[in-house]
């Protein structure tokens, strides 16, 4: 084996410990990587000479700083890498997202992956253990694999609807911008001329924008385009005389009257009624109504038409709200 290989691993498993580190300790990555003397003899790893007979190296991660607190952190940082390595090699990429949230510091850890990973087709394997539980296999398509979740996605888009607080208005352009609240940021899009009144109406409110949106590395919008409609945020009550099944329908005794809120990030509009167990939520009215309607057969469907001796007291008070609120009406 060629040392090369062996030492590069090693150094870049070291660079790798420094990188989640950095999120343990509540540390923003830079453009360039400049590391503070205090957190590279924090996490220092340390290797002993290759087990007789073959290339296994044993090695730890020690403190060499005076801090209480140091084993504790190196513990959860060995902890998090490993984690993550496992999501990564098992290629659930989407639960790296929630391990690392910060695309940079993300996108910099599966850089330095690939060069822990041996190249393709070098015919090498790396395996990594913790002295619990099966080891971590670094294969030669690792790599290639990585490389594909980091190449710079061409723009694509998903319809979607955001909701922002209208800023502006460019009636030359036909252009308004829309400040998105989870990262205060400004998004332009076009609207046709028979919406001006409207926009006029809710200048300084929350609109919605359903349309083909691009986003960043995080889910968040960075562009609107083929905006296909801008409406005004509706949060009126919802009104419940019947709600329609397919054996049949659900019909109150007296309309239900139920009020809408919107999350905390703005992008959602939400219902819920404890005493049927109701919470739904959804990013535009109408698609609220159609949650609605079929959280309501469900919870019909598992409480109401459900046996007593079945549920529990919770869940009995579920099913006697929603008896003495509703009938079950079949289709004629």
């Amino acid at each position: 084996m060629p040392v090369s290989l062996l030492t590069q691993s090693l150094t870049t498993l070291q660079e790798l410990i420094h990188l989640f580190a950095l999120q343990e300790e509540g540390r923003t990555l830079r453009q360039r990587l400049r590391l503070s003397d205090e957190l590279k003899s924090k996490y220092v790893l340390r290797c002993g000479p290759p087990k007789s007979g073959s290339f296994a190296i044993t090695g730890h991660v020690a403190s060499q700083a005076e801090d209480l607190f140091a084993p504790g952190q190196v513990a959860t940082v060995m902890t998090k890498f490993q984690e993550f390595s496992r999501e990564a090699v098992a290629g659930h990429q989407e639960h790296l997202l929630a391990l690392v949230p910060d695309s940079r510091l993300r996108n910099r850890i599966l850089s330095r992956l690939i060069s822990l990973s041996p190249p393709a087709g070098s015919g090498h394997r790396y395996e990594l253990f913790n002295g619990a539980g099966p080891g971590i296999a670094f294969e030669e398509t690792l790599p290639g694999r990585i490389e594909g979740w980091l190449k710079a996605p061409a723009e694509r888009a998903e319809v979607q609807t955001v909701t922002g607080r209208l800023d502006a208005i460019s009636f030359n352009e036909h252009r308004v911008t829309i400040i998105y609240s989870p990262r205060q940021r400004g998004l332009d899009c076009f609207y046709d001329e028979d919406i001006e009144l409207m926009l006029l109406e809710n200048r300084r409110d929350l609109i919605q924008v359903t349309g083909r949106v691009i986003t960043d590395d995080d889910g968040h919008p960075t562009k609107i385009v083929e905006v296909g409609e801008i409406r005004e945020l509706d949060l009126s009550p919802f009104v419940i005389t019947e709600i329609p099944g397919i054996q049949g329908k659900l019909k109150a005794a007296q309309p239900v009257t139920l009020q809408p809120q919107l999350s905390q990030n703005e992008q959602l509009l939400c219902l819920q009624h404890d005493a049927w167990g109701l919470d739904v939520f959804a990013p535009t009215r109408s698609e609220l109504f159609d949650e609605l309607k079929e959280q309501m057969l469900m919870l019909w469907s598992e409480y109401a038409r459900e046996a007593d001796d079945a549920l529990s007291e919770p869940a009995l008070l579920v099913k006697k709200a929603l008896l003495a609120q509703f009938t079950e009406v079949p289709h004629a």
